[in-house]
């Protein structure tokens, strides 16, 4: 075997200094850089050199073989990349080895040097390094205008309440036991301690009783789990309420705890921010309460997420916080919260404010699933806190136990399906909460909301930010500036008069309703021209002026104030309430169409530059003198926003944008950086000089025909978003695009000539079609998607463990898939070097590893009654310390990293020092002379012919693709780790498709070469035999090779051999892509993201690498499609050099890469115009 660094001309790594980099070296293979390989110090060792240039292999015949028996075992000579052999010129075949005048040498010496200085001033990759950095920054700039824009905002106020202004004119009725005068703040406060108990993701149905289970089905793991709830409800009815607590997505705890203290709506840019709380400047209750009190009164214990908001509320003093993000810990924030309660709970006096915040249920959720034991394990836990924290309080105190938000089926959450929004809320007292009967007395049904029959019964909705200004005022606190939610009637009505009753609930309503109309002036003051502003003026700004108007009527006149009258008041009151809340969740958010518009603009300009970059240019990367326009562009981007910001702002909708100098500044500096790319287009490129009268109409021809269903597939993909329908369904939308090619596929191959070839191609199609049907069988479903999606991705609805037929088949594909790879490079001959050690010991172990970890890492997650009985108890033990805080936990993580470190620095360095997967042969050719064989046939004698040795070149013929395969695998391996076990089986799947689609786009080209090598040999002979000329049978065997010079002349005036057009193979990698991501488990959600990844290999959150592993998990399916383009181009390519000595693979690859770049940001614009234009507040 030889070391082939030696093909590139560098046997180690290249050094830093050198101008060229490693993957132009890598693209310098040649036929000559092969053959001098094989060359010895005595180059009299080779003799006439014969290529097959079809085929997997290359032959040399060696002469002289009998003089030097060992000569195919001298130490190779070493020469750089397209430097020809002595003695030879580099455009011609190697034919002789005789010496050339030294005159002679040291003139081609000259030219190639000139040639090299060239190579290296027009460094390939660098220039498409340029070019792709380019794109990349207008990309950003331009998602970063649009996002500026479309993530939605809100104006934050920086105003206060106060106790002493109530911004009522006046307080028409006393709360009983109050006299006149008795100092008090907005409203006398009911209680002087408060319990609030926040059990993160604690779903509705989690609370309450299920009475009306099937008998013949197992009741679920979460339900009827919190009995000290349920014997509240059913023996202290009156002390206890129930309530579905409903959130505003996005259901993160950030923002859920931002609404819960502040009584403000949520928005979407609000949802990134779950990763990094900064302390919350807006007005809220927990301020309000340290400002009225002492912090020392206040003590907390639980998410750390908490002190990050208030940290001047709660300091080391008074809290004890734990942190949150460690999903896979179900255990040690949950025991420090218990550690700490204990003792507040034995010693009330020491506080007035206690706030405990659980986390194990929502991490239970987050790992397992709602529907698992482990839930049953943290809720009977719970409950057991929950009892002990009823029996100490004291008659003084109200006790609130909410969930922040819900979980889906999954234990995900983010999102807006019910289950995520829908979270628990009970209040307990020891006094009397509220007079039921009352509440049929009053006639309040109309303004109460209900929820539909759970459990056999029905409960009291309200939304989580009426909690804000209901627990505001039974504490005795102003409720907070920017609050937006209601109070919660029934907390006002425990007086045991009726008329006392109804004055003190209308006394709170009219407190709120004139708290919110406050807070509307002020946002109307700061922004007059806003949708909010208008909206207060024609929608429901009239109704707080007749609400105070009613009051003042029957506030004057004693003889009004009836039951009715109040009860009237009152509902006026809730109607201005309910009417402002549903304005602003429908306009609040603010979108900046004027940065959106930029962001989408310079989008579409960028997707022109791409276009006319791959139609025009044929030079690689950078077209001459760009740079300088570029340049040029972009420092008028820098200089000219300083003098356009003053003329901007005169535009009214400029006014009303928040638009800045910073954003002003991209704008110009894509903007004229593109302009700049436009005007070297016209001015300067040699395309257009070589074009007499050129206008771009004359120029771009009508694309091919796959060119043309390439372009419709793109159309009709990017025309879909103008469809709410794609947008929920688009994972089966993608299979059937992919359908659709798999059919036209079955049509080009009928164009194929070579029956074998034909059938070949038909069978590939095929298995296309199938492996598309198989991934998408692996689903997860949106929300919006009913009853049309059944996932099947997890074992069940409410679980997110896999399935074990799942483990069964990746334990199978360690042997299946490198199996399938081996038998992809056997049929190129190319199973040699790298590829021989990697797929068969590196990816193969690689692949095993993995499998390892997620058996130990399924058996190790479940309890003890669950685990699979095949463990036996011999092994129970180990498996039971594999759990998380488990004392064998680092053996789970050990296997996965050493996974890892096959995928990402092992294979990787062996590629780097060693990539082609070549391999020289031997074989002794019998040789028979001419004349000899002439002189036996006519004697009728066989004689023994003479023997010449043949060098053959393994895998010539896929010299570059082989090797980039292997780098591919490298790739897959490390994407597969971080996968689910499902996802990891269907990326196997996914990466025999891709086989597929490079062995068949092969297979298309091959058939266009033939088809026009035909077409051009007739033509030639029509013509020749027209005009006189005879032409040897042997100079039209290829047209490649016709030699004579009449047949020359005739084949310059036919067209060019034909390229495959690989835009549609291009777009299908890219469709294939989503197809991966939507198998893989995922969704365009939030409550999608797959957050156990984080932990793979890691056994506490790590901020550098579990994000990394997030990405890695969610974006991968794409990256590895991207990933594979280049093997369309390069599988089966053989090396060829033009007259650089260089393979002219760099414009084609360019091509490719940006004909991927612009079908992406094609669909990225359409998203932006159609999401952006239609769709935005459909997010409300």
């Amino acid at each position: 075997m030889c070391n082939f660094s030696q093909f590139t001309g560098v046997s180690k790594r290249p050094h830093p200094s050198s101008a060229r980099s490693y993957m132009d070296s890598f693209f310098a293979i040649t036929e000559q850089n092969i053959v001098q390989a094989l060359y010895s110090q005595d180059q009299t060792l080779l003799g006439p050199i014969k290529w097959s240039r079809f085929g997997n292999t290359a032959t040399v015949a060696m002469a002289n073989v009998a003089q030097y028996p060992d000569a195919t075992r001298a130490t190779p000579k070493l020469m750089a990349p397209g430097t020809p052999l002595q003695g030879q010129a580099p455009s011609t075949a190697i034919a002789s080895t005789a010496a050339m005048p030294s005159t002679s040498r040291q003139s081609q010496d000259a030219t190639i040097a000139s040639k090299k200085n060239l190579i290296k001033e027009r460094s390939p990759s660098t220039r498409l390094a340029k070019l792709l950095l380019w794109v990349f920054l207008i990309h950003l700039g331009a998602i970063y205008l649009f996002t500026r824009g479309f993530l939605l905002s809100r104006s934050v106020l920086d105003s206060k309440s106060e106790c002493n202004n109530t911004n009522v004119d006046e307080a028409v009725f006393n709360h009983h036991g109050q006299s006149r005068g008795q100092p008090e703040c907005w409203y006398p406060q009911h209680y002087k301690k408060a319990v609030v108990i926040v059990i993160d993701a604690l779903r509705f149905d989690f609370v309450v009783p299920h009475h009306d289970l099937p008998d013949n089905e197992p009741e679920p793991y979460y339900l009827n789990k919190l009995p000290i709830i349920h014997n509240l409800i059913e023996k202290e009815p009156e002390n206890t309420l129930v309530f579905q607590f409903v959130a505003d997505p996005p259901t993160t705890t950030l923002q859920r705890l931002k609404a819960l203290t502040t009584g403000t709506l949520p928005t979407i840019i609000d949802a990134g921010s779950n990763f990094a709380s900064s302390a919350l400047k807006e007005d809220n209750w927990l301020s309000q309460f340290e400002a009225s009190r002492s912090k020392d009164r206040i003590l907390f214990m639980g998410d750390d997420t908490w002190t990050g908001l208030f940290p001047n509320a709660l300091t080391a003093n008074n809290s004890h916080s734990f942190p949150s993000f460690d999903t896979h810990d179900l255990d040690t924030l949950d025991n420090g919260v218990i550690k700490a309660l204990g003792p507040a709970l034995e010693d009330i006096s020491k506080w007035d404010l206690l706030i405990a915040h659980f986390l194990g249920v929502d991490h239970c959720g987050h790992t397992y699933g709602p529907n698992d034991p482990h839930m049953e394990v943290k809720l009977a836990q719970i409950n057991d806190q929950l009892e002990k924290v009823i029996k100490s309080v004291s008659d003084d105190t109200l006790v609130v136990i909410m969930g922040d938000h819900g979980m889906n089926g999954h234990g995900d959450h983010g999102g807006d399906s019910d289950d995520e929004i829908e979270a628990g809320l009970v209040l307990y007292s020891k006094r009397k909460l509220l007079n039921r009967s009352l509440l049929d007395q009053f006639s309040l049904g109309d303004i109460l909301q209900y929820t539909k029959p759970i459990g056999g019964s029905v409960y009291r909705t309200v939304t989580q930010i009426d909690l804000v200004p209901t627990l505001s005022l039974l504490l005795g606190l102003p409720i907070p500036f920017n609050n937006l939610g209601s109070v919660i009637p029934e907390l006002f009505l425990s007086a045991k008069q009726p008329e006392q009753a109804i004055k003190d609930l209308l006394r709170a309503m009219r407190l709120n309703a004139a708290q919110v109309s406050t807070y509307f002036g002020s946002y109307r003051e700061l922004h007059p021209t806003s949708d909010i502003a208008m909206a207060m003026e024609f929608e429901f700004g009239e109704l707080f002026e007749r609400a105070e108007r009613f009051m003042r009527d029957i506030g004057q006149d004693r003889h009004l104030q009836s039951t009715e009258n109040l009860v009237q008041a009152m509902r006026l009151y809730s109607d201005y309430l309910r009417t402002s809340l549903s304005s602003c969740k429908r306009i609040w958010a603010h979108f900046d169409v004027p940065l959106m518009a930029a962001g989408g603009g310079i989008l579409l300009a960028s997707c022109l530059c791409l276009l006319l970059h791959i139609i025009v240019f044929k030079s690689v990367g950078m077209p001459p003198n760009l740079e300088r326009f570029l340049s040029g562009g972009t420092l008028l981007g820098i200089v000219l926003p300083r003098y356009l910001k003053p003329l901007l702002l005169k535009i009214q909708i400029i006014q009303d944008s928040s638009v800045g100098l910073a954003d002003i500044m991209i704008f110009c500096m894509a903007g004229f950086s593109i302009l700049g790319f436009l005007v070297n287009l016209a001015v300067h490129s040699r395309t257009f000089a070589k074009v007499e009268n050129w206008n771009l109409l004359r120029f771009i021809r009508w694309p091919p025909l796959s060119g043309f269903l390439a372009c419709l597939f793109i159309f009709v993909n990017c025309l879909m978003f103008a469809s709410n329908s794609y947008i929920v369904h688009e994972s089966t939308f993608i299979i059937g695009f992919l359908q659709t090619f798999g059919v036209i596929g079955l049509l080009f191959s009928l164009r194929v000539p070579d029956k074998a070839a034909r059938t070949k191609a038909f069978l590939l199609t095929l298995s296309l079609m199938v492996m598309t049907r198989i991934m998408s069988a692996s689903t997860v479903c949106r929300e919006e998607q009913g009853d049309l999606c059944s996932p099947t991705f997890y074992a069940s609805a409410q679980q997110s463990v896999p399935t074990q037929w799942s483990m069964v088949m990746l334990v199978s594909s360690g042997a299946i898939t490198p199996y399938l790879i081996r038998r992809l490079f056997s049929g190129t001959k190319s199973m040699n070097g790298i590829a021989l050690i990697w797929i068969d010991y590196g990816l193969r172990i690689g692949i095993i590893l993995g499998t390892l970890y997620a058996v130990l890492d399924d058996e190790g997650s479940k309890t003890d009654g669950t685990r699979n009985a095949n463990v036996g108890n011999t092994f129970e033990p180990l498996m039971a310390g594999l759990n998380h805080g488990g004392k064998y936990v680092w053996l789970k993580t050990t296997v996965v990293r050493i996974g890892f470190g096959f995928a990402a620095i092992v294979g990787p360095a062996a590629w780097w020092s060693n990539p082609l997967c070549m391999d020289i042969k031997t074989v002794d050719v019998p040789v028979e002379d001419k004349d000899t064989n002439r002189n036996n046939r006519r004697a009728k004698i066989s004689t023994s012919p003479t023997t010449q040795r043949t060098v053959y070149i393994l895998g010539y013929a896929n010299a570059f693709g082989a090797s980039y395969y292997v780098a591919l695998t490298m790739l897959f391996l490390f994407v597969i780790l971080t996968q689910k076990p499902l996802g990891a089986i269907v990326l196997s799947v996914g990466l025999a498709q891709i086989s597929c689609l490079v062995e068949l786009v092969d297979i298309w080209r091959d058939a266009d070469f033939a088809v026009w090598q035909q077409e051009v040999i007739e033509r030639i002979q029509a013509e020749s035999a027209a005009s006189g000329t005879e032409i040897a049978p042997e100079s039209t065997k290829t047209a490649e090779d016709t030699v004579t010079a009449s047949a020359a002349a005739v084949l310059a005036k036919h067209r060019k051999a034909p390229t495959l057009n690989l835009l549609l193979p291009t777009v299908v990698l890219s469709l294939m892509g989503n197809l991966f991501f939507f198998a893989t488990g995922h969704q365009a959600t939030l409550s999608s993201i797959q957050w156990s990844s984080a932990f793979i290999g890691v056994q506490t959150l790590n901020y550098f690498f579990s994000p990394m592993l997030i990405v890695v998990n969610t974006l991968g399916p794409f990256i590895l499609c991207a990933a594979a383009l280049p093997l369309v181009l390069l599988w089966k390519f053989p090396p060829k050099a033009d007259k650089l000595g260089k393979i002219a693979l760099f414009p084609e690859l360019t091509r490719l890469c940006l004909m991927m770049m612009m079908h992406q940001s094609l669909v990225l614009a359409a998203s932006m115009f159609f999401t952006g234009g239609m769709f935005r507040r459909h997010l409300m």
